[in-house]
């Protein structure tokens, strides 16, 4: 397989994999999002009350509310301070994951995806960690944020950071990265990932 044609099949299969996606919601991240929900109530139990799954939604609930434009605890607002979170920002790595994957053709095509996904999941967990800080963070003030937790916290500007890594660079890096290691013992796609596939191929013709 030419470099032309591989980028051709990825594009090729992103049609099928990424409406597979957008129609499922938020089932491929799934196990991200079951993770997310166990660890941030008993990690900042002071200000997590609950998270939620609704459609392809994350909905963090807090222990805060309002009155007026002022955040106060619950027990004295008039209701309850939440924060929805887009799980699609993050997720669409896996359909493009997938579609550089299967366009491979590699030997234990399977066994390999699956241990890519892991990755991406993990990936998923620490992005929808660094979001919700993030929306914690503007929506209840930095100083009720870090004055309401006894759970360490980074810093504001790594925070931010975190927010951007994970929501820019990791859902269209980690793709291309996971792909690379699981074709990395393929002769063929070592010597194509070098650019050495183009010259085997002009002189086989």
């Amino acid at each position: 397989m030419t470099l032309y044609r591989f980028i051709g099949l990825v594009l090729l299969l992103m049609v099928p994999f990424f409406a597979l996606w957008y129609a499922l919601g938020a089932l491929p991240a799934a196990p991200a999002l079951w993770l997310t929900q166990a660890v941030l109530p008993w990690a900042l139990p002071g200000v997590v009350q609950s998270v939620a799954i609704e459609g392809h939604q994350l909905l963090v609930l807090t222990q805060f509310g309002e009155t007026g434009e002022t955040v106060v605890p619950l027990q004295q607002a008039d209701y309850q301070l939440a924060f929805p979170l887009n799980t699609r920002i993050l997720s669409y790595s896996i359909p493009f994951y997938a579609a550089l994957h299967f366009s491979s053709r590699i030997d234990g095509s399977l066994e390999r995806f699956a241990r890519g996904l892991l990755v991406l999941w993990v990936l998923m967990f620490i992005g929808t960690v660094s979001v919700t800080l993030k929306n914690l963070m503007l929506g209840l003030g930095g100083d009720l944020l870090w004055k309401t937790t006894t759970t360490p916290l980074p810093s504001a500007d790594a925070i931010a950071l975190l927010f951007q890594f994970s929501t820019l660079i990791v859902p269209t890096v980690a793709p291309v990265l996971l792909w690379a290691w699981s074709v990395r013992d393929s002769p063929h796609w070592r010597a194509l990932l070098l650019g050495q596939g183009a010259e085997s191929d002009a002189r086989s013709r």
